[in-house]
């Protein structure tokens, strides 16, 4: 458990398995899924890894939660994720409290490197010292992350020679409509921290 100041903490979610209907709830405000999907990812926080943080206020209210995975094929490297605030909590600096408490329990478990993938809060990141990095693979989190735009061309090429069969047919003529900018809706950007001691 971290102590912010007397009014806040953060503690893993396996401690306080009494808020996970709470943090249940927060996330689905943001990202709807299944209660039972939810809990399945939540129900996974344990002392070791992966571990889900969350921001409580005194009264035990859930005001924010994230996720973080280790990353094992790069040493002392995790991956951060789902990070989130209550909307009414939001623009207060929560956010950045749930960020460095996260930092501070990750960095007393030796770990060096946070990694993380956004869309839309770059500049909250990089107010928080990320940088942005190279793409890298996260899906299942035991991928490799390509450290390189080679290594990847690489990965992709030897992934492309083991399928079987003919190639498949060429695409019929088809355009997008002009709404439809895959840029602005698949584009996400990877991004790092590298933690000095604390």
């Amino acid at each position: 458990m971290t102590t912010i100041d007397k009014e806040y903490s953060i503690v893993p979610l396996h401690k306080r398995p009494d808020l996970i209907s709470d943090c249940c709830t927060l996330l689905n405000s943001e990202w709807p899924r299944s209660e039972t999907a939810r809990l399945k990812y939540l129900n996974v926080s344990c002392d070791e890894f992966p571990t889900c943080l969350i921001l409580i206020n005194k009264e035990d209210r859930v005001l924010g939660h994230c996720k973080i995975s280790l990353i094992p094929r790069l040493r002392h490297s995790c991956l951060i994720q789902s990070v989130i605030i209550d909307y009414q909590y939001r623009s207060q600096g929560f956010g950045s409290k749930l960020l460095h408490g996260a930092e501070e329990y990750v960095a007393r478990k030796g770990i060096k490197n946070v990694y993380l993938i956004t869309k839309g809060q770059e500049d909250f990141y990089l107010k928080n010292g990320y940088k942005t990095c190279d793409p890298f693979k996260a899906s299942g989190i035991n991928d490799v992350v390509y450290s390189n735009a080679a290594f990847t061309k690489a990965k992709l090429k030897e992934k492309s020679t083991q399928c079987c069969g003919p190639p498949p047919p060429p695409m019929p003529n088809f355009q997008m409509p002009k709404f439809y900018d895959l840029g602005v809706i698949t584009h996400r950007t990877h991004m790092v921290k590298k933690l000095t001691s604390l």
